[in-house]
């Protein structure tokens, strides 16, 4: 398990799990989700969508009108029994 950290300006906090580093080619977004004032802080593990959450994301990618952007991970907390999505992590080619 290949594990890197980000802090992203937008406070998504963000342990990327199984997903590769293409930062030489290509640039990271983070986008955070609404999660409860608690969870602002906490780390939250990202790793590569399943293709459910990559059909879901979808929408989201075409909203955002980003020429060349794809879903690279789904960022998640785990609290008790509970999972929450705490934001996705999108990335565009380096031109």
């Amino acid at each position: 398990m290949k594990e890197r950290r980000a802090k992203q300006e937008n406070d998504l906090r963000a342990i990327l799990v199984d997903v590769p580093n293409e930062e030489e080619t290509g640039r990271y977004f983070g986008f955070p989700m609404e999660v409860p004032f608690y969870l602002k802080d906490a780390w939250s593990f990202c790793s590569p969508p399943t293709a459910e959450e990559s059909a879901d994301a979808a929408a989201f990618i075409e909203t955002g009108n980003m020429p060349g952007e794809r879903l690279e991970a789904v960022c998640k907390i785990t609290a008790d029994d509970d999972t929450v999505v705490r934001g996705l992590i999108t990335s565009v080619p380096k031109l």
